[in-house]
């Protein structure tokens, strides 16, 4: 040992590097504020005609209980979580959307919104997957923050 190399640690080795969490790509948050914008939005418009017309339709209710979903998943995407059933989720509404398109504007875009969403979530599956490994590794993973 040389003066100027440090004593051994009496504890033990050294501890292994903690896992780093990775960090969540720009499109994916784009992609969760698109669910979640766009449920909040049509959510609103669904309440404002269920106040002017009455709460008689059931295709209203529907309507309530998909941009509520829609606003959970944009939630849960943020996290990393459930790939599989937001790619479907966001496509059926997609679908849905491009299907009201000739009567509404806003569902056209919001359609094709839904379609981007679907891309980005295909394009980044490997960090949903990389995010899984990382969870399962365990608590003791460090934080890091989103690239801006």
């Amino acid at each position: 040992m040389s003066r100027f190399e440090p004593p051994p640690d009496p504890s033990g080795p050294p501890d292994r590097p903690k896992p780093r969490a990775l960090a969540r790509p720009p499109t994916v948050e784009l992609a969760a504020a698109i669910l979640i914008v766009g449920g909040a939005v049509n959510l609103v418009g669904a309440l404002l005609a269920a106040v002017a017309a009455g709460a008689a339709d059931p295709f209203l209710w529907l309507t309530i209980g998909l941009n509520l979903a829609s606003a959970v998943v944009g939630i849960l995407v943020r996290t990393g979580r459930l790939w599989l059933v937001t790619v479907n989720f966001a496509a059926v509404l997609g679908f849905l959307d491009l299907l009201g398109a000739s009567v509404n504007p806003a569902a056209l875009m919001l359609g094709v919104a839904e379609i981007l969403v679907v891309v980005i979530l295909i394009r980044h599956k490997p960090w949903f997957d990389e995010v899984a490994a990382a969870r399962a590794a365990g608590p003791d993973r460090e934080r890091v923050r989103p690239v801006p």
